[in-house]
């Protein structure tokens, strides 16, 4: 692991520390038998704003002015319970039979949600809603946040084929990204909690946002791009006790990209360019332009222990996963190749009752090159969203590593009933990305690859919430960062 990273682990123990420390304490001690859903954040759904604003002062938090202030599109997270396996088969009771009565009310629309999350190679949080028997079903998300809000078809076998579900998916979202998968899910292998899945997977996303490389990236430099993925991956993995799941992955990659789709903004092969003898460097971005193929394996495991049964989430959640990737053609960069390591920790403390909680989070994902290789600029760590750092645009700061902090504290203001009500949100968030290894001369992409030398990036804000059940939250935000103010709407509880 380089330099930078190593300045990196300080930090990273801290997230493992803060996560197995909560799970000691006493307030935890819900028993696992009365876990329910918990949420993963989603990626955030920001629009691209196709030029920069001038930077709001503090005093437009509250009252924003309307050009500073960004509205981004609405996103989408149901959350998955924790008790149920990542793409596990959705309990006979949950899936009515053609033909019959659907229960109504609340309790009957629970019944028909289930998770389709994955937590390799890339968490996915994807949520599926039985519409048609047990064959056809809603499939919510399936992106990576700035896609707006992902919604298609998923046609699956059920239980019909006794050792195996087959199931098809075509979603899109409200910018017209597009994604076609086939897998077939193993729900037993040699025993009912080992589960295995395979998948193939194409996914164009044509706008995605790009700013340049490095902490330092300039805003005046927005442009965006096109890429185009064709996945083929295998996940093996098993329930070892309630909430706590671990497994192995691996894949192969074929990713292409090319000039994005908005035309407002300059071409991304005009500001920058793929050829590393560029001048300077810092217009030098590793893998535009190229079609580049992938193959990575590695680890994860999740302990999850978060509790939405009463009132506000209490809890605690931790992740983990470590991967390897090398590519298995050069390009103009030469080799691709990495080593990456992701943790994210979460708990959810009550203060003085269950009407008050503290939530906290941090997160960190490590990425290192190997030998002389580089990393595809949109395979990058990224600041920037609804889920890192609130308040700067999607993918705003692009570098190797990554580290995030944010808290949330949470009043309940009106209570229906006990998994209903309302809820004001104080938040704040702080993060910093560097990593930088263009350049072993340039003083600037030096500067990059340092810890200590990237600049923290923060966003305050406040929020509104309401609860509908313990798997379903809307939520309105307002973050303000010093470069500009951001309204966010989710069907979400949170991190």
């Amino acid at each position: 692991m380089n330099e930078s990273a190593q300045r990196g682990l300080p930090v990273l123990l801290f997230a493992v520390f803060l996560a197995l420390a909560a799970l000691s304490t006493p307030i935890f001690s819900t028993s696992v038998s009365a876990q329910s859903p918990g949420s993963i954040p989603d990626g955030s759904t920001p629009t691209p704003s196709p030029t920069p604003s001038p930077t709001p002062s503090s005093s437009t938090l509250l009252f924003p002015k309307p050009e500073a202030l960004l509205f981004e599109p609405p996103s989408i997270t149901f959350p998955r319970d924790s008790n149920i396996i990542s793409g596990k088969r959705e309990p006979e009771a949950a899936s009515p039979e053609a033909g019959s009565a659907p229960q109504g009310g609340p309790a009957g629309f629970a019944n028909k949600v289930f998770s389709r999350d994955r937590l390799a190679p890339r968490r996915e949080d994807r949520t599926a809603i039985n519409i048609g028997g047990k064959h056809v079903n809603a499939v919510f998300n399936g992106f990576e946040q700035g896609a707006g809000i992902g919604f298609g078809v998923e046609f699956t076998t059920a239980n019909t084929i006794r050792q195996v579900e087959l199931r098809a998916t075509m979603l899109t979202s409200t910018r017209f990204y597009r994604r076609f998968e086939v897998a077939a899910f193993i729900p037993k292998i040699g025993d009912e909690k080992t589960h295995a899945e395979i998948w193939f997977s194409y996914m164009r996303r044509t706008k995605d946002p790009f700013f340049g490389l490095g902490p330092r990236s300039n805003r005046a430099d927005r442009t965006n791009f096109d890429a185009e993925f064709r996945d083929v991956e295998g996940l093996l993995f098993r329930e070892f006790a309630k909430g706590l799941q671990a497994g192995v992955f691996l894949g192969r990659q074929s990713i292409a990209n090319y000039r994005g789709q908005l035309e407002d903004q300059p071409p991304i092969d005009v500001l920058f360019s793929g050829n590393p003898q560029t001048t300077p460097v810092s217009r030098y971005i590793p893998g535009l332009g190229e079609t580049i193929r992938l193959f990575g394996y590695g680890a994860f495991a999740e302990y999850d222990r978060r509790n939405n049964n009463s009132g506000l989430t209490r809890g605690g959640y931790l992740y983990g996963r470590l991967g390897s990737y090398d590519g298995l053609n050069d390009g103009l960069s030469g080799d691709y190749g990495w080593i990456e390591a992701q943790i994210d920790g979460r708990v959810y403390i009550p203060i003085g009752g269950d009407k008050t909680s503290l939530a906290l989070r941090a997160m960190t994902n490590l990425q290192s090159p190997k030998r002389a290789s580089q990393i595809p600029f949109y395979a990058n760590s990224f600041l920037g969203g609804r889920s890192f750092v609130r308040g700067y645009d999607n993918f705003r700061f692009r570098s190797h590593n990554l580290l995030l902090y944010a808290g949330e504290l949470r009043r309940t203001v009106f209570t229906m009933k006990e998994d209903r009500g309302a809820d004001v949100i104080l938040f704040g968030d702080v993060g910093r990305s560097w990593g930088d290894t263009r350049s072993k001369t340039d003083p600037a992409i030096i500067r990059n690859d340092l810890y200590g030398e990237a600049p923290w990036r923060a966003a305050y804000g406040f929020g509104l919430q309401f609860r509908y059940s313990k798997s379903v939250g809307i939520r309105l935000e307002l973050a303000h960062s010093p470069e500009r103010n951001h309204f966010y709407f989710s069907v979400s509880r949170g991190f």
